[in-house]
């Protein structure tokens, strides 16, 4: 994520979007603040959610180091922990190493142990799959890979050559293009560092309403069209066969006139129905709190009922891991 936020202002009315019946569903998925691969975090931040908001989410979101220190069990675990309580792992593989490194082959070594870790789970076969998103957010300041077009390009490329030598099928990976939508100049919009179709099974993007969040550079409430629209419609014009998540979002309750929970709760409510009418495939929550107070659900906290209200709407549904694998 980046503490840069496009201009926008605080509306305090209900967005208006009418939405049509989709088949099919649009996915709902969360990051989650704790480790997925136990019972008890899953129970407690992905389940006990599922039961609160009336509806299941197909996708689990989380982080995982290209050069983890026991890949052989943090790959399968929680990517099997997942899939046996009805979740789909949606994985940002990153790297504390540059775009020039990875893609030389510095971090070949650890990619194996990650492809080979990956590769044994998904052989296990019932349609095992997950979402893999090389080096997320590429295309903005922060990581040590960004922005750098070519590298990426020959990094991503380098990640998938790995995986296919290390056995692991078409059918059981679906990789992810997932940039910010936000950049701090042409020649980092996202499309520049886009690896092609023929690499892609998902485009994706992250954009959040950092609104007035003390960790906030520039303070502005932003709509939901704001945060969203530009970057669906350069998505669609890029890649038009390819079917858009959302790859990270999230709102504050910070406004100009200070915390409200009220004005998150309608970000919400407007921002899903939005979304579900530009016709994006997958929208993935980012519940934790960490620049600022994104969570809507905790077991410490309120719950935010504008989230549940949201996903109530009908284009939202479940796909289980099974079917996904089938569909997508």
């Amino acid at each position: 994520m980046m503490l840069i936020v496009l201009a926008g202002i605080f509306a305090s009315n209900s967005l208006t979007v009418a939405v049509k019946s989709f088949n099919p569903p649009v996915l709902l998925g969360l990051y989650a603040p704790d480790y997925l691969g136990t019972q008890s975090v899953i129970d407690q931040q992905l389940r006990q959610i599922d039961k609160w908001a009336g509806k299941h989410h197909s996708l689990a979101g989380f982080f995982f180091d290209i050069e983890d220190s026991n890949p052989g069990y943090n790959i399968p675990v929680p990517l099997e922990q997942l899939r046996q309580n009805g979740y789909t792992a949606f994985i940002n593989l990153k790297s504390t190493r540059s775009a020039t490194q990875i893609a030389k082959g510095d971090v070949d070594s650890s990619l194996r142990k990650v492809a080979k870790a990956y590769a044994e789970w998904a052989n296990r076969g019932e349609g095992r799959m997950a979402f893999l998103a090389p080096l997320q957010e590429m295309n903005i300041p922060g990581e040590a890979y960004s922005k750098d077009v070519k590298n990426f390009k020959l990094a991503y490329q380098r990640i998938q050559k790995i995986f296919k030598e290390a056995g692991v099928s078409p059918k059981a990976v679906r990789w992810v293009f997932a940039p910010n939508g936000w950049s701090e100049s042409n020649d980092h919009r996202f499309e520049n560092y886009y690896p092609g179709d023929e690499r892609v099974d998902v485009v994706a993007f992250s954009s959040y309403n950092w609104g007035y969040c003390s960790n906030s550079i520039w303070k502005h409430w932003n709509t939901p069209k704001e945060v969203f629209e530009s970057y669906i419609k350069r998505m669609r014009a890029m890649s038009a066969s390819k079917p858009i998540f959302i790859a990270q979002t999230a709102t504050t309750s910070s406004t100009q006139s200070g915390s409200h929970n009220n004005a998150k709760d309608q970000w919400l409510r407007d921002s899903y129905a939005y979304l579900a009418a530009m016709g994006v495939r997958g929208v993935l929550y980012f519940n934790i709190n960490k620049e600022c107070d994104w969570a809507f659900y905790s077991n410490s906290e309120s719950k935010s009922a504008g989230y549940k209200d949201a996903i109530a709407n009908s284009a939202f549904g479940y796909l289980s891991p099974a079917e996904l694998a089938k569909k997508m």
